[in-house]
């Protein structure tokens, strides 16, 4: 579809029920639609499932600057009336997961029950060092560098071991369905984002909370601060580093389908 500005965004609808109610699936930000594939061939048994990539993702259109949390949630809400869709359960990984936020924020009225995996209310020093080191590497080393170098504060120690001959189509697979520039402009927008905190402690929805326990870079504290600042659930996934989707899931579709049915 093409957004009011001309930007064109891609998405794809999965429903095997018509009136079923609608869940979106929110990427992670060098995420695209492929990545939910599974989850969503499993998850239109139960939902009509809206999969979409945000403006520098996958196939949709670069931005112009780094999007803004607000422009993020602005083109949702413009994919909604695109889609004749009223009311949607948003469940939102990492960088998804603070779009849902912002949407949560912005279009109240438009929302059901929220899911949040892999963010936090308490970003570490840690974190966000790391996150710093993504932007850099990407700027001097380019994209192959940084997902080399994003490997292993993603992914848990258990999977990382059980999938070693893997990681070369892995690394792949990201140079292909990103470009530099899309990554950078969304990373930057990313770190402009107000504080998770602040965006938690204007709602009240429903909301469940997923971390994981390998995760460097959400602490289970900071996972169970937002869950206590949403007065919603916090879940720990056990064995499993940031990309709980990904490394666990079975463990996330089990967790949120016990949520939202």
């Amino acid at each position: 579809m093409t957004l009011s500005d001309g930007t064109t965004l891609h998405y794809e609808t999965h429903d095997t029920h018509s009136q079923g109610p609608w869940l979106v699936l929110l990427n992670g930000m060098t995420q695209s639609t492929q990545h939910w594939g599974s989850q969503a061939r499993a998850l239109r048994e139960h939902f009509r499932v809206l999969l979409y990539d945000a403006r520098g993702q996958g196939g949709s259109d670069l931005p112009d600057a780094p999007p803004t949390l607000a422009q993020h949630a602005a083109d949702l809400a413009e994919l909604f009336d695109h889609l004749g869709i009223e009311r949607a359960h948003l469940a939102g990984f990492s960088h998804g997961a603070r779009v849902a936020l912002g949407f949560a924020n912005d279009f109240p009225e438009r929302l059901d029950r929220l899911v949040l995996c892999s963010a936090t209310a308490r970003p570490t020093a840690l974190a966000e060092t790391i996150v710093r080191a993504w932007h850099q590497v990407l700027v001097t080393g380019g994209l192959e560098a940084m997902a080399w170098a994003s490997l292993p504060t993603i992914l848990g120690d258990d999977f990382l071991a059980s999938h070693q001959t893997f990681l070369d189509n892995v690394i792949k697979a990201s140079v292909q369905r990103n470009s530099q520039e899309g990554v950078r402009l969304l990373l930057e927008g990313l770190m402009a984002f107000p504080p998770v905190a602040d965006l938690a402690g204007n709602l009240n929805v429903e909301t469940l909370v997923i971390s994981a326990d390998q995760d460097l870079l959400v602490s289970t504290e900071g996972a169970k601060a937002l869950a206590d600042l949403l007065g919603g659930t916090h879940i720990v996934v056990e064995r499993c580093g940031h990309t709980v989707p990904i490394e666990r899931p079975d463990a996330f579709r089990d967790a949120l389908l016990e949520f939202l049915n």
